[in-house]
């Protein structure tokens, strides 16, 4: 689920960072580029860090036993 909530925020952000540069023309091109690219590269660490603590607690459990 927090994968989801991830993806859809990174993708809300971005759209609201394209429609900037197209209401404020091209002045904005290169900064909201960055912030785009910092933003969906952020999503793809909390991706990777989800996926590492869901295999870490999926060990842990194996290892109790």
């Amino acid at each position: 689920m927090a994968n989801t909530i991830t993806f859809i925020g990174c993708g809300i952000v971005s759209l609201l960072l394209l429609m900037s540069i197209m209401l404020a023309g091209p002045s904005l091109l290169l900064p909201a580029t960055f912030m785009i690219v910092t933003i969906l590269v952020g999503g793809l660490c909390i991706y990777v860090a989800g996926g590492l603590i869901r295999r870490r607690a999926e060990i842990m459990k194996t290892w109790d036993k």
